[in-house]
C-alpha cells in the first residue's frame, strides 16, 4: 500500500533512529520485496544521507548503519518528515487524527502508536506553558519532543557541551523548561539534562544569539548595519530603490536575530512554500540570495534557501507598501505558514481588495474561535476540512490572478503594475566618489599581508596576528582589537569547512583602511566550527572594515568570503602560494561579475 518512495522514507527514518546496525533483509521482509529491490532504495538513501552530512555504511555480515553526530541524525529526520507529506496533511494528523495510512504506517513504524498517542497529550499540555504562536512551530515541537523521548528510551541521549547544558537550563530564558519537566515525570518521562536542552532549544527557537546591542558590536558587527548592507545589494541587484522603512527594519531584526542563533547551533528552520516564493518572487529571491551570501558569508554564516524565502518575503511586502498605500479592509485569513507569510498575503489583499472593512490573520489552530466572531469571507492558504465554514476560499499566500478572481469574480487590473516588476533605476554615485572607492580598493589589494607565524595555540596565533596589522598602522588599540578577534572564536563559525582555513572579520571604528591579510602556521591548530564541531586549522584570512565603511569596499570583501567557500583554488592558493598568486586570485575574484 506504500509507494517506492513511501518505503525509501521509512526505510530512513528506522536507519535514522536505530541503535544497532540493521540488515537489509529486514526490510525486505518488512515490504515484501526482494533485497535486490532494496539494494536499489538504499543506494538513493545514501546519496541523500551524504547532503545531510551522515553517511550509510554497508557491509555484509554487519548490516546497515547511519554513521554521524546524533545531531545531524535528528535534523535529516525531520526533514525527511517534512517532505514525506504536504504540511496541511501533517497538521491534520496532529489535530484531528487522520487516517492516511501511509502517515499512520511512518509513525507508527518509526515511535510506536503508544508514544505517538502520548506525546500528542503532552505537547498539548506543554503549549498552555510555552507560547508555540504559529502551527509549524507547534507541529515542529511535536516531533522533537517524539525525538527526544524515543533516543532517551533507547538510551541512546544526545551528547552537548556541558557549559551549553547548563548556561540554556539555569537561563531565565528558559525557565519554563521547570513546567515542562514537570509535565514529563507526570507520565513517568525522566530526560536527561542533555535531553532538556536540546528539546528547551527547539520549543524556543527564537533564543537571541545577542543579548543586547553592546555585544553585537563586541563580535564586530551590528544587525542593523548588516540589514542595510543586505538591502544595498538586493535593490543594486534589481536596479530597483526598497526604503528601508521602520515596519522592514523592525522586521528583518527580528527574523534575523533569532536566525543567527539558529544557524550557529545548527537548528534547522523550515519554510514550506519556499518553492512557490522561488517561482512567485524569481528575480526578487535571486537578489536576495545574492545578498546574504555576500553578507554573511563575511561571518561565515551559510544562509540556506528557507531563510533567504523568509527575508525575501519581508522585503516584498516592503515593495508592496512602496507601490500603494495600505488601506483597511474585512475577511479572516488562515494561514498556518508563519507570520511573515500571513503578513505578506495580508498587504496583497489590502491593495487588490480597498472594499473589505477589517483583515484578521489566525492559525489553523485559533481559526476554531475566531470562525465564531463571523466574517463575510474567509480565505486560507491551505485545504481545510471544516463543515462549519461554508464558502472558503483557498488561496496562494502570493494572490496570483486566478486567486484575485476567486476572491472577487469582477476585477478591472488594467493598467496595474506590481512593484516587484517596476524598473527603477538607482541614483548614480558621483565621478569622485566613484575613483575614491577605487582608490582605496586597489591600496587593499597593493597592502595584502602574507605572514608566517610560529604559534601553535589559538591564543597566541591572535596575538601574533594583531601584532601585525598594528605594525601596518591599521589600528592603534590593540588590546581591543584582540578581544574583538577572541569574541569571534569564542561563538565559533570562523572555520571554512573542509578548507583548513579560518575567516576573521569585522567593522570597527579603530581601524583606519580595509584591509585583506593571510596567516599561516607552521602546525595544524583545532578550532570552533559551527555548532559542536572543530576542525584543524593552519591558515587564517583576516579581513577588516571600518564601522562607516563604503558599500563598494564590503560588496568586495564580500566576494572574497563567498569564494573563499565556492572556489576550491582559491582555498588552495591562499594556504600554498605565495604573496603574487594570491594577489592575482584576488583580482580575478574582485574583477568577477556574478550573474
Amino acid at each position: 500500500m506504500l509507494t517506492q518512495d513511501q518505503r525509501q522514507v521509512l526505510i530512513t527514518a528506522q536507519l535514522l533512529l536505530a541503535t544497532e546496525p540493521i540488515k537489509s533483509a529486514y526490510f525486505s521482509h518488512q515490504f515484501n520485496v526482494v533485497e535486490g529491490t532494496i539494494g536499489f532504495y538504499l543506494d538513493k538513501i545514501q546519496s541523500w544521507l551524504q547532503e545531510k552530512n551522515l553517511t550509510l555504511v554497508r557491509k555484509r555480515g554487519y548490516g546497515l548503519e547511519v554513521k554521524g553526530s546524533d545531531w545531524y541524525k535528528r535534523n535529516a529526520f525531520v526533514d525527511l518528515i517534512y517532505n514525506y507529506k504536504p504540511l496541511s496533511e501533517l497538521l491534520t494528523f496532529l489535530y484531528e487524527d487522520s487516517k492516511d495510512y501511509s502517515l499512520l504506517a511512518f509513525f507508527k513504524v518509526t515511535f510506536g502508536e503508544k508514544l505517538t498517542s502520548l506525546t500528542k497529550e503532552l505537547i498539548e499540555e506543554i503549549y498552555e506553558n510555552v507560547s508555540l504562536n504559529n502551527d509549524i512551530k507547534f507541529f515542529s515541537a511535536y516531533i522533537h519532543l517524539l525525538l527526544v523521548i524515543k533516543r532517551t528510551e533507547s538510551q541512546n541521549p544526545i551528547e552537548l557541551p556541558a557549559q551549553l547544558v547548563r548556561d540554556i537550563l539555569t537561563s531565565e530564558e528558559f525557565g519554563f523548561m521547570t513546567q515542562v519537566q514537570e509535565i514529563l515525570r507526570a507520565k513517568d518521562i525522566d530526560l536527561p539534562e542533555s535531553e532538556l536542552a536540546y528539546l528547551a532549544m527547539h520549543l524556543y527557537g527564537e533564543r537571541k544569539l545577542f543579548q543586547d546591542e553592546n555585544e553585537a558590536k563586541g563580535l564586530g558587527f551590528e544587525l542593523e548595519d548588516l540589514i542595510r548592507e543586505m538591502i544595498y545589494l538586493t535593490e543594486k541587484k534589481l536596479n530597483q530603490k526598497i526604503i528601508c522603512d521602520e515596519t522592514l527594519l523592525k522586521g528583518l531584526i527580528q527574523h534575523i536575530n533569532p536566525a543567527l542563533y539558529r544557524l550557529t547551533m545548527g537548528l534547522e528552520v523550515r519554510n514550506p512554500i519556499i518553492n512557490e516564493i522561488r517561482h512567485y518572487y524569481e528575480h526578487l529571491y535571486n537578489a536576495v540570495s545574492y545578498a546574504c551570501r555576500h553578507v554573511f558569508s563575511k561571518y561565515n554564516l551559510a544562509i540556506p534557501s528557507s531563510e533567504v524565502g523568509y527575508i525575501t518575503m519581508h522585503i516584498g511586502a516592503a515593495l508592496e507598501r512602496q507601490h500603494k498605500n495600505v488601506k483597511k479592509n474585512s475577511m479572516l485569513i488562515i494561514c498556518p505558514n508563519g507570520m511573515s507569510t500571513a503578513k505578506m498575503l495580508y498587504h496583497k489583499i489590502r491593495n487588490e481588495f480597498p472594499d473589505f472593512e477589517t483583515i484578521e490573520i489566525c492559525s489553523l489552530r485559533d481559526m476554531h474561535d475566531k470562525i465564531k466572531e463571523g466574517y463575510t469571507m474567509v480565505v486560507s492558504t491551505v485545504n481545510i476540512e471544516y463543515k462549519n465554514l461554508p464558502g472558503l476560499t483557498v488561496i496562494s499566500p502570493f494572490l496570483p490572478n486566478e486567486d484575485i478572481e476567486k476572491i472577487k469574480a469582477e476585477l478591472n487590473k488594467a493598467g496595474k503594475e506590481g512593484a516587484l516588476q517596476k524598473n527603477v533605476s538607482l541614483p548614480v554615485s558621483e565621478p569622485d566618489d566613484v575613483e575614491k572607492e577605487f582608490d582605496i580598493a586597489n591600496a587593499m589589494l597593493s597592502n595584502f599581508q602574507l605572514k608566517n607565524l610560529g604559534a601553535e595555540t589559538y591564543q597566541d596565533t591572535i596575538q601574533d596576528i594583531v601584532q601585525e596589522i598594528h605594525a601596518s598602522h591599521l589600528i592603534e588599540d590593540k588590546e581591543r582589537i584582540h578581544g574583538l578577534i577572541t569574541k569571534r572564536e569564542e561563538k565559533g563559525n570562523v572555520i571554512i569547512p573542509g578548507r583548513h582555513i579560518a575567516l576573521i572579520h569585522f567593522r570597527a571604528e579603530e581601524i583606519t583602511a580595509p584591509f585583506v591579510g593571510a596567516f599561516r602556521l607552521k602546525h595544524f591548530i583545532k578550532t570552533k566550527g559551527v555548532g559542536y564541531s572543530s576542525e584543524e586549522v593552519d591558515t587564517f584570512l583576516v579581513m577588516l572594515a571600518r564601522k562607516d565603511e563604503s558599500n563598494y569596499i564590503l560588496e568586495l570583501l564580500g566576494k572574497i568570503s563567498v569564494a573563499l567557500v565556492e572556489n576550491d583554488l582559491f582555498g588552495e592558493v591562499l594556504r600554498f602560494g605565495d604573496l603574487q598568486d594570491i594577489r592575482n586570485e584576488l583580482v580575478e575574484i574582485l574583477n568577477k561579475e556574478e550573474e
